[in-house]
C-alpha cells in the first residue's frame, strides 16, 4: 500500500496526526503519477493546501503540463487570488487537450467578478469544442441561473436531466431546475419536479422554497408538513419559521403560528418580519402588551420597514387609538410604492373620527389595489351605508357578493337598497 493510501485511510477514520505524517512520506517516497492522484483527491476532499503544495513540486517537474496549471488555477480561484489564476490559464494554449478546462476555470474567474458577458463566452467557446461534455452544460447552467437569466439556466439543465445527469458537483439538476422554474412564476411545474426528487433528496434552501410554493398555491397544509419536516431535521435553520408561521395563518391556525414565530424569534432575534407577523398574530388574540413588544424590537430593528409599520398601525386601531394612528401614518414617507393597507388604515380611523371626507379620500385610494378583498369591501360597504352613499354602496355590494354569493346579509342589503330605489 503506498504512503498515499495510507493518509487517506487515515484521513477516513479522522486521524488527522497520522494523515500529516503520512503526508510527509508521500512527498519523499511515492512516485509522480501517484502523488498526482493523490492531490486531485486532497482537493476533491478540501484539503487544498496539501494539494496545492503536491501540484506545485509536479509543477517544478513539468512546467508544460497543462493538467497541473488548471489544477493550479482552481486552488487560486478558491483562495481568491484571481491574478494567479488568470496567469496560469493564460498559458494554457487552444490546442492543448486542458484548454477547455483552463475556458470553464477562467469562465468561474469571470463569474465571481461579476463579469457574466466575458464568463460567457469562454463557456460558450468551451461548448463548442466539446459539444458533449456534461460539465460545459452545467456551467452554463449555472452561469444563467446566477445571472438571473432563468429561461436559458432551465434550458440548459433540462438538457442534462434529458440526457440522464441528475447531480453535478454536488448539486441536484433537477431540484435548481425546479428553483428556475420557479423564478420564472412556473409554479406547479416547479412543484411537480421538486416532488418527482422527493424532499429527503433536497437541500434546505430547496426545501424551504417547494414549502414556499405550497403557499402561494394555496396549499398550506403541504407547505406546514414541508416546512415543519425542514425545522425537525435542522432548529437552528432560522430561514423556515417565517415561512411556515404564514402557512399555519393561512390554514387557520393563528395559534400554532404565534408559537411558531416565538421559536423563530429564539433562533434568529434579528428578523423584523417575524416579529411584525408575531404582533399581528397576537392583536387578533387581544394579546396587545405582547403586540406592542414585539412591535418595538421590529420597529427598532427596521425602523423603514412599511410591513413593521402597518402592523404598529393595526395594533393602535385595535386600540382604537385613532388619533394617535392618524398622526403615525400621516407621518410616514409616502415617496415609495405605498401599502394600499395604510390607505385602508387611515380611513378606518378618520371614519371613527367623523372626519367623513377624509374617510372617503382614503377609502378610494386603497379601493384599487383592495376590491378583491372580502374584508375590505365590508368595510367599505359599511363606510358608505353610513354616509348614504347610494351609488357607490350598490357598486361595493355588487362587486363583494361577486366574491361571497353566500352572503345572506349582504345579499338582503342589496336587496333592499334596489327596493328602495325602485
Amino acid at each position: 500500500m503506498s504512503y498515499s493510501e495510507q493518509m487517506l485511510a487515515a484521513l477516513e477514520q479522522g486521524h488527522m496526526e497520522e494523515s500529516r505524517n503520512l503526508f510527509q512520506s508521500v512527498l519523499k517516497h511515492d512516485d509522480d503519477e501517484t502523488k498526482f492522484n493523490l492531490a486531485g483527491e486532497l482537493y476533491a476532499l478540501g484539503f487544498t493546501g496539501q494539494a496545492k503544495r503536491l501540484y506545485q513540486e509536479l509543477m517544478g517537474k513539468y512546467p508544460d503540463e497543462d493538467e497541473l496549471k488548471t489544477a493550479l488555477a482552481d486552488i487560486a480561484v478558491g483562495d481568491g487570488d484571481t491574478d494567479e489564476a488568470l496567469n496560469l490559464l493564460a498559458k494554457v494554449q487552444p490546442d492543448s487537450d486542458a484548454y477547455p478546462q483552463a475556458l470553464l476555470a477562467e469562465a468561474d474567474v469571470y463569474q465571481t467578478q461579476g463579469l457574466y458577458e466575458v464568463a460567457e463566452q469562454k463557456l460558450l467557446e468551451a461548448q463548442r469544442l466539446v459539444p458533449d461534455e456534461p460539465v460545459v452544460t452545467f456551467a452554463l447552467g449555472e452561469l444563467y441561473f446566477a445571472w438571473g437569466r432563468d429561461d436559458q439556466a432551465s434550458l440548459a439543465y433540462a438538457q442534462l436531466i434529458n440526457s440522464g445527469v441528475d447531480e453535478l458537483a454536488h448539486v441536484n439538476v433537477k431540484a435548481r431546475y425546479a428553483a428556475t422554474l420557479a423564478h420564472l412564476g412556473q409554479y406547479e411545474d416547479a412543484v411537480a419536479v421538486y416532488e418527482d426528487v422527493g424532499q429527503a433528496a433536497l437541500d434546505q434552501a430547496s426545501q424551504l422554497q417547494l414549502g414556499s410554493l405550497y403557499r402561494q398555491l394555496d396549499q398550506p397544509q403541504d407547505a406546514i408538513t414541508t416546512l415543519s419536516g425542514l425545522i425537525d431535521g435542522d432548529p437552528t435553520y432560522a430561514n423556515a419559521y417565517l415561512p411556515l408561521a404564514l402557512a399555519q395563518q393561512q390554514a387557520g391556525d393563528d395559534a400554532a403560528a404565534l408559537t411558531t414565530v416565538q421559536k423563530g424569534i429564539a433562533q434568529d432575534a434579528t428578523n423584523a418580519e417575524l416579529f411584525a407577523l408575531g404582533a399581528s398574530l397576537a392583536i387578533k388574540e387581544e394579546a396587545f402588551d405582547l403586540a406592542e413588544t414585539y412591535l418595538k424590537k421590529a420597529r427598532a430593528i427596521d425602523p423603514e420597514n412599511q410591513a413593521v409599520a402597518l402592523s404598529w398601525s393595526n395594533l393602535l386601531l385595535a386600540q382604537h387609538k385613532d388619533e394617535e394612528n392618524v398622526a403615525f401614518l400621516a407621518a410616514l414617507d409616502k415617496s415609495d410604492e405605498v401599502d394600499p393597507q395604510i390607505y385602508w388604515n387611515l380611513a378606518k380611523s378618520y371614519d371613527r373620527l367623523d372626519e367623513v371626507a377624509k374617510a372617503r379620500e382614503n377609502y378610494l385610494l386603497a379601493f384599487n389595489a383592495l376590491q378583491d378583498s372580502p374584508a375590505f369591501l365590508r368595510d367599505i360597504i359599511d363606510f358608505f351605508q353610513s354616509t348614504g352613499a347610494t351609488a357607490e354602496l350598490k357598486a361595493a355590494l355588487t362587486r363583494y357578493l361577486k366574491l361571497a354569493p353566500d352572503d345572506a346579509d349582504m345579499q338582503d342589503r342589496l336587496d333592499e337598497l334596489t327596493a328602495d330605489n325602485e
